[in-house]
């Protein structure tokens, strides 16, 4: 039925084969969970590469006659969720991230809000106000996916009466595994197996799918397949655990866990997205693999720089990178006074402090530096998905990265 192209965020892309019956079979799951009816709202803005903008875009919607939004760019998903205000919201951690951001600023900076949300009866209308303006006010289900996603995030919408779960996949196995729903919830976790899917540890910590959604195969490549797919269980490459109850947790990528060089094995991903909290961070990067020590890249938000070091309203500044760039300068400064700023560094590094002590000694950051602009598509940084791809960031600032081990 469709022929979809991995990232490729740690190694080359493989075209995945996904039959008729792998898409059939992951919609009769989907719609266990989710049920929307005819004319209810969606706000599309996953690229038609990836599988599951293709399980919603090309399918789901269709199946359920819901009115499908096309956002003309990423960068303007949460405007076309304010003005459309769907039903059904699907996204990756990056854009939640973002929201979280202007959210908890404006509960803080506001001490009517922050007040008001703990106050029985008053803190429904104020609840109902953050949902609009977020553009959640009808959301009945929204999933982040993709990658992990700080569980301050989930807890905070979930307070305010947003219904977002965290649900895990892949393209290989057509989408959806696992997903947390009504009902149905532990934070930190991806969720439980859908209905009709196994899963399963192996030995060494590897995540495994059984299930009638596991791919035909890679295109031309029966090798790969052969080692990704054995005796029916799909090898997914990720790291995780089941707790008692059958809650699947995801703690790493296999090709991604750093092995120090005392030995000492770091899951970058959950580090990463901690440090990911501090609101001037727009991107980390950890870098500790055969390290002595971990340290990180960090890149700043232009766009928390504009709310919190200038002051505006998070409702006059653009989405669009270039133009927040833009605005910086109208206001009479440039990224360069931040990211060289030496009370800038010293602001990180008490946070970084903080976060440092949920972390065993090997895992915390030992240095950080910042880097001149943010991670990019264009410059293979980050996937079509926003995740980041470590190969390109370890060759574009190595430099840098060899700096903060040179002494």
């Amino acid at each position: 039925s469709s022929l979809i192209y991995t990232s490729g965020t740690t190694g080359n892309p493989k075209g995945v084969e996904l039959t008729h019956h792998n898409w059939t079979f992951e919609l009769d799951m989907a719609q266990t969970i989710m049920k929307f009816e005819q004319g209810e709202l969606y706000v599309s803005w996953l690229p038609g590469a990836h599988v599951f903008g293709q399980l919603i875009d090309n399918h789901y919607w269709v199946r359920r006659a819901m009115h499908m939004h096309i956002v003309d760019s990423p960068l303007n998903t949460v405007d076309y969720a304010k003005e459309v205000q769907p039903h059904l919201f699907i996204s990756v951690p990056r854009i939640y991230e973002k929201i979280y951001s202007n959210l908890t600023a404006a509960i803080e900076s506001k001490a009517i809000l922050k007040i008001g949300l703990k106050i029985p009866g008053l803190s429904s209308v104020f609840k109902s106000k953050l949902k609009a303006a977020a553009g959640f006010s009808n959301v009945r289900f929204a999933i982040s996916g993709a990658a992990p996603i700080n569980p301050d995030i989930l807890s905070l919408f979930q307070n305010l009466g947003i219904p977002l779960f965290e649900g895990y996949g892949m393209t290989e196995n057509t989408a959806g595994a696992s997903m947390n729903y009504i009902g149905y919830n532990r934070i930190g976790s991806v969720g439980t197996a859908f209905p009709g899917t196994e899963l399963k540890i192996a030995e060494d910590g590897e995540v495994l799918i059984k299930g009638q959604h596991v791919m035909k195969g890679y295109y031309k490549n029966e090798k790969a397949t052969a080692e990704t797919i054995i005796d029916e269980w799909l090898h997914t490459g990720d790291v995780g655990k089941i707790d008692a109850d059958g809650y699947l947790f995801i703690t790493g990528r296999k090709k991604e866990i750093y092995v120090s060089s005392s030995g000492k094995n770091i899951a970058p991903l959950v580090i990463e997205e901690t440090m990911k909290s501090i609101p001037i961070i727009s991107q980390c990067f950890l870098v500790g693999d055969a390290r002595k020590y971990c340290t990180a890249l960090f890149t700043l938000d232009v766009g928390a720089i504009l709310r919190d070091k200038i002051g505006l309203d998070s409702n006059d500044i653009p989405k669009d990178p270039a133009l927040q760039i833009a605005m910086l300068k109208d206001n009479g400064h440039a990224l360069s006074d931040y990211t060289e700023s030496d009370d800038i560094k010293s602001e990180i590094q008490d946070q970084v402090n903080m976060l440092n002590e949920k972390f065993s000694n090997p895992e915390q950051l030992k240095k950080f530096s910042i880097l001149p602009r943010d991670l990019t598509i264009d410059d293979g940084e980050l996937t079509p998905t926003l995740k980041i791809r470590r190969k390109q960031i370890n060759e574009n600032w190595s430099d840098i990265i060899d700096s903060m081990y040179s002494e």
